[in-house]
């Protein structure tokens, strides 16, 4: 689950607020659903793929009026990595929300921003600063918080989740890379192009029919996943990262709302304190990075 920002044309601080907030409302609906209709047997393969298509769907106005042309692209193994790691942070994400509790998946994936910088150093080569250096190390203390290895139960939901960010942190630099070659239409039907098949071979392996009364929930979790790409990118377009990013950390307590209630999971102290160590150093980070740039400019 994840998204690029650049500096807005113009600051308006409520209106990208209230994008983010649509953001966090969409994303705790997407996953809410998800978990569900694997619950009800559908393989996060099928999941990874019905969101595709129906984002294709949407975006199809958009590929008409940019045309073939858009198409042309000097960097297609890029483009085909970017996909890949997207799909494998979908489908890991995905399936951790059957194996542990919604909220702890969703707060282990709370490390994404911190896993993007360790790849903006390696992919992109930039520059080890200290306070990426403390908020990633304060960010990890974090999770050791929430999975509290020796004293809880581990099982593969947490690895999982921690795959699903680093991948989502792959795919995102990625998305930075390909950004330098190719204006935003062609990475997005770039995306469409790798990931629908790369879901669509394991979905039709481990294909499994959805009852004809899950149709509607496969529509409304598609709806919400593509309702929360355009929230974040509305939100970053009108005001600045380091103001309305941390409003994303709302997700948390909305999805543990409704687990809470829908699945009467309950959230441990732990992983509250935890998600809120994640938060502070990410937040912290996202604020000096903003600040340096603000200089440099």
């Amino acid at each position: 689950m994840a998204a690029a920002a650049g500096a807005p044309d113009k600051h308006h601080p409520v209106a990208g607020i209230l994008w983010m907030l649509g953001a966090a409302c969409c994303f705790a609906a997407s996953l809410t659903l998800v978990k569900a209709l694997q619950e009800d047997g559908m393989t996060p393969f099928q999941a990874v793929l019905f969101r595709q298509i129906f984002g294709l769907v949407i975006f199809i106005p958009v590929i008409l009026r940019a045309g073939a042309a858009s198409l042309k692209t000097p960097v297609p193994a890029r483009h085909g990595m970017r996909a890949v790691f997207g799909f494998m942070g979908m489908c890991t994400g995905y399936y951790s929300l059957t194996l542990i509790n919604v909220a702890d998946s969703v707060a282990l994936q709370f490390t994404l921003p911190i896993f993007t910088t360790i790849c903006a150093i390696w992919l992109l080569g930039e520059k080890l600063h200290s306070h990426r250096v403390i908020a990633t190390l304060i960010g990890f203390g974090g999770v050791l918080l929430i999975v509290r290895p020796g004293f809880a139960e581990i099982n593969l939901g947490v690895p999982l989740a921690l795959f699903a960010a680093a991948s989502y942190a792959v795919s995102d630099t990625m998305s930075r890379w390909v950004a330098r070659d190719d204006p935003f239409t062609s990475i997005m039907m770039w995306n469409f192009i790798f990931m629908i098949p790369l879901a669509a071979i394991p979905s039709a392996y481990f294909w499994v029919t959805p009852d004809a009364g899950l149709w509607l929930q496969v529509l409304g979790f598609s709806a919400a996943g593509v309702g929360a790409q355009f929230c974040l990118t509305r939100s970053f377009g009108l005001a600045e990262a380091s103001l309305v990013s941390p409003i994303l950390f709302l997700r948390l307590p909305l999805i543990a709302a409704i687990a809470f209630f829908v699945w009467g999971e309950t959230t441990e102290i732990w992983t509250w304190i935890g998600a809120g160590i994640i938060f502070i150093a990410t937040t912290w980070m996202t604020r000096v990075e903003t600040k340096t740039v603000a200089k440099s400019g």
